[in-house]
């Protein structure tokens, strides 16, 4: 009767995985990429040489560490250089994450909780957008799981101790290189083992060693990086601080402020009610607690300290101990009527919320594809992209640029581009498309030039002009 349990719950596990894959296949090209992406897109460019990578990189991509953009130059190495094909490397990481949620809640809790923790992994719109989504954080989560799950073999002492030994080593410092943020788990794990020497009198064990041997690792390639990350005294997202105290982010990692509080008020009283079976050092529930509030704590006191820096995706992994506590804590309870009412409500509100984020979302990102697609329709075929140029940061029209000229429908029209500065005399119409029109300019012309304006086509951050020889 257990084989039993164990094979209807493994297919189960399954289904809700390749429900999670499914899900994120389903929009992957829902919306355009976004300057973020394109900066991704312009530094991973294959035909560059790795040494001109790291130069465009430090130039256009400074703030994050370099490892996502070398993956992904290797990526398109072997699949081609195509921001169509680009997504799918996200949604691999993404996909082997919500693998591993389940898993790390089974060596956690070896009951059916693990079937909650994947199924809450599998509809998460937070994991499904951002493993959508061509920036590190898909990867930050990814590296986060495997780090975790390697640490959770160590603490339950189980066999191949050198070898989870390696890979524990091998992920962390993988992890922390994908996001400097992500040292908050180490930081959380350090202060779980010193909780567990002191109060429950158990050693540290072959973890003390590789702690300083995860650190010296990681700094070897990134300390460049982390003491240019540490000077600066002000940060270009300062003004998100104020989103901590609004549920601690919760509203945007559920999707919205009804379930972001209901998650917050859940876990809240799950935490409360089986205090005392954390603090027992049971299950290692304790160490999920100390990276929740680690999570949040560590950055707000940098920023108090030295300047805000906190915003949710940098702290994607977050959602590994929000969900796994949820779920194994439920599995706690002795009251089986509580336990089913709790399992309901979480069920029903997520799956609501889900419907709704997948069905009706809304475009959120620069709709140059559909621009595009109607200036094909229109027949005429010259184009002038435009992109306000900001002194500070030249580069970025020239990430721009290299995006929309490799955009699928541009491979397959014969457009003419051209340069505003540099129209032919002899050109008599054109199209100005303008990136991001909202930003405080105008999509249209000097007035100087020698054209008539006709009409304009607005899409979500893109505008399309048209403009005939007077």
């Amino acid at each position: 009767m257990q084989n039993q349990n164990s094979v209807i719950n493994t297919i189960i596990f399954l289904i809700f995985v390749s429900v999670g894959v499914a899900t994120i296949f389903y929009q992957i090209h829902f919306d355009d990429l976004w300057f973020d992406e394109m900066n991704s897109f312009y530094v991973a460019d294959p035909s560059l040489t790795f040494k001109e990578t790291i130069s465009r990189h430090n130039d256009s991509d400074w703030h994050n560490p370099k490892l996502f953009n070398l993956i992904l130059k290797f990526f398109f190495i072997i699949v081609g250089y195509d921001p169509y094909i680009a997504r799918y490397l996200p949604l691999i990481f993404g996909s082997i994450s919500i693998l591993m949620f389940g898993i790390i809640s089974y060596q956690i809790r070896k009951d059916n909780s693990f079937l909650l923790t994947t199924f809450l992994a599998c509809v998460s719109i937070y994991i499904i957008k951002y493993s959508q989504e061509l920036r590190p954080y898909s990867l930050l989560l990814l590296t986060s799981t495997l780090n975790i799950f390697f640490y959770i073999k160590l603490l339950n002492n189980s066999n191949r101790k050198i070898t989870n030994s390696l890979f524990f080593v091998f992920f962390s410092v993988l992890n922390y290189s994908s996001h400097p943020f992500s040292l908050i788990i180490l930081f959380s794990q350090i202060t779980f083992s010193i909780y567990k020497y002191f109060l429950l009198k158990k050693p540290f064990d072959i973890l003390r060693f590789l702690y300083p041997l995860i650190f010296i690792l990681y700094l070897i390639p990134n300390l460049n990086y982390i003491l240019l990350q540490i000077s600066f005294s002000d940060y270009m997202l300062s003004y998100d601080v104020k989103n901590i105290f609004d549920g601690f982010y919760f509203p945007r990692y559920f999707g919205s402020k009804i379930m972001g509080y209901f998650y917050l008020a859940l876990i809240f009283f799950l935490i409360f009610i089986n205090k005392k079976v954390i603090t027992s050092g049971k299950n290692n529930y304790l160490f999920f607690l100390i990276l929740l509030i680690f999570s949040f704590l560590i950055p707000f006191i940098y920023g108090l300290i030295r300047t805000p820096v906190l915003h949710d995706r940098y702290i994607i992994f977050v959602l590994i101990p929000i969900i796994i506590l949820i779920s194994c804590l439920i599995s706690e309870l002795s009251n089986k009527k509580l336990k089913f009412v709790l399992i309901f409500f979480v069920a029903v509100l997520t799956l609501s919320n889900h419907y709704i984020e997948i069905f009706k979302r809304l475009h959120t990102k620069p709709q140059f594809s559909v621009a595009l697609n109607d200036i094909k329709k229109s027949n005429i075929q010259n184009i002038v992209l435009f992109v306000e140029k900001d002194p500070d940061y030249l580069v970025g029209n020239n990430l721009v640029t290299n995006y929309v000229h490799n955009i699928n429908i541009i491979s397959k029209t014969k457009f003419n581009f051209y340069q505003l500065d540099d129209l032919p005399k002899e050109l008599k119409n054109f199209w100005l498309v303008c990136y991001n029109p909202n930003l405080n300019y105008e999509c249209k012309i000097p007035n100087n030039f020698n054209y008539n304006f006709l009409k304009t086509k607005k899409y979500f951050q893109v505008e399309s002009s048209l403009y005939k020889l007077k």
